[in-house]
């Protein structure tokens, strides 16, 4: 382990909850919309996973003596310029998914949510994997 437990714990918390999601699933879309407690169970996991890559970033980022990021993105971003992942920009849409629950407690569209959970999961775990195979280095 290039730099310490907490990162893979949260690497372990992203499986888990992606698990979770791909055992329950999949979602359709009138399912979301009729359940609340199951639409926002979805939503909170999501956000979860998100924060975990973003706290993932930041801890490397400071393992490896940059100024911390400014800006969630921004801190993807300086893993693609360390060469740990490789394109910061396939990720954007999850911290924009994660900033609009986060920032303007707007109600996500139910689509959207089916179609991050029915389609999208595998872009949590290849961001897992560059990272453990930056770690195995």
């Amino acid at each position: 382990m290039k730099y310490n437990g907490v990162i893979q714990r949260k690497l372990d918390l992203i499986a888990q909850r992606v698990s979770k999601l791909r055992n329950r699933g999949p979602f359709k879309t009138a399912e979301l919309e009729k359940d609340y407690f199951l639409r926002s169970g979805v939503e909170r996991t999501l956000q979860v996973c998100v924060e975990a890559m973003i706290d993932i970033a930041n801890r490397i980022i400071f393992f490896e003596g940059r100024p911390p990021s400014t800006e969630s993105f921004a801190s993807l971003v300086q893993l693609q310029d360390l060469q740990i992942i490789k394109d910061a920009q396939s990720y954007r849409n999850m911290v924009k998914f994660r900033n609009l629950i986060v920032h303007r407690y707007e109600q996500i569209e139910a689509e959207i949510l089916a179609t991050i959970v029915n389609k999208h999961l595998d872009d949590f775990e290849r961001f897992a994997g560059e990272i453990q195979a930056h770690e195995s280095d």
